[in-house]
């Protein structure tokens, strides 16, 4: 399944870069033509073959291309008629030309298109709007992202209810690495050289037993991306722990010797670790 959606990915860009390279001499009707063809047929062809029950891979590229090509329209038609307006606009026009597709077709692929257009609209309304809620944009956005992220893991246990548990891994997975870069990201620039504890250390204390839930939740639960999505990032949270409480007394040589020392020793335990609780 992964394969078919980095294949469709590919068959995307490798679409796009053969038009550009003949854009010019591509009639405006047929580039509109030809796009909203592709968007139909696609669109067929993923509903017939989930409804007849062939290869997975042939549903999933075809929602793909039913959820990628919206965008691709929007711009175009945008270009056609010099229409001016704001990244926000567009995105938000796409996500709702789309907005129903995942829970129509339960279509991983469409489903992770889905999230990424709201996760693009939630950027360009910080950005176009300027929020400042907590001293600046990044600030703001990461806390904005950390609240999405616990959301759309919650979220999503209702596929549950529908039977499709590709589709809660999914959610799951992005809403744990979302909320866990958010708050290492609000952190990573917060630096008190006063001896008492700092916001960087509660938040990445907060980001490791974030994770460490994760990983119990994942053997409790049987979810073994939970488990291996935990443990990764529990370890990048302690490499980060001694980069940063150790950059400052160590050589450069001597940092680089002791960090590569740790992180291969963290991969080995980690990785024994997994198999134990897997078992």
């Amino acid at each position: 399944m992964t394969f078919s959606i980095i294949g469709g990915l590919l068959c995307i860009l490798g679409l796009i870069l053969l038009i550009s390279a003949n854009w010019q001499v591509i009639p405006r009707e047929a580039k509109l033509g030809g796009l909203l063809s592709l968007l139909i047929a696609s669109t067929l062809l993923g509903t017939e073959s989930s409804r007849r029950k062939w290869h997975p891979a042939i549903t999933e590229i075809s929602y793909l291309f039913a959820t990628a090509l919206p965008l691709v329209g929007l711009t175009l038609i945008s270009q056609f008629f010099n229409l001016r307006g704001s990244g926000l606009t567009l995105v938000l026009t796409w996500f709702v030309s789309i907005l129903l597709l995942p829970f129509l077709s339960f279509s991983p692929a469409s489903f992770i298109v889905w999230w990424m257009s709201f996760s693009a609209l939630i950027y360009f309304g910080i950005s176009d709007y300027h929020l400042e809620w907590f001293d600046n944009e990044a600030r703001t956005g990461s806390l904005i992202y950390a609240a999405f992220g616990v959301t759309t893991a919650a979220a999503s246990q209702s596929w549950t209810l529908a039977g499709q548990t590709i589709q809660r891994a999914w959610g799951e997975s992005l809403g744990l690495i979302t909320t866990s870069l958010a708050l290492y990201a609000y952190g990573f620039d917060i630096y008190d050289p006063k001896p008492h504890m700092s916001l960087w250390e509660v938040l990445w204390s907060a980001v490791f037993l974030l994770n460490l839930g994760a990983v119990f939740a994942g053997y409790k639960l049987h979810r073994r991306h939970l488990v291996t999505l935990g443990l990764a990032i529990q370890g990048i949270t302690i490499v980060s722990f001694y980069l940063r409480l150790a950059g400052s007394m160590l050589s450069t040589g001597m940092l680089f010797l002791s960090a590569g020392t740790l992180l291969l020793i963290l991969i080995f335990a980690l990785h024994k670790l997994r198999k134990t609780i897997l078992k």
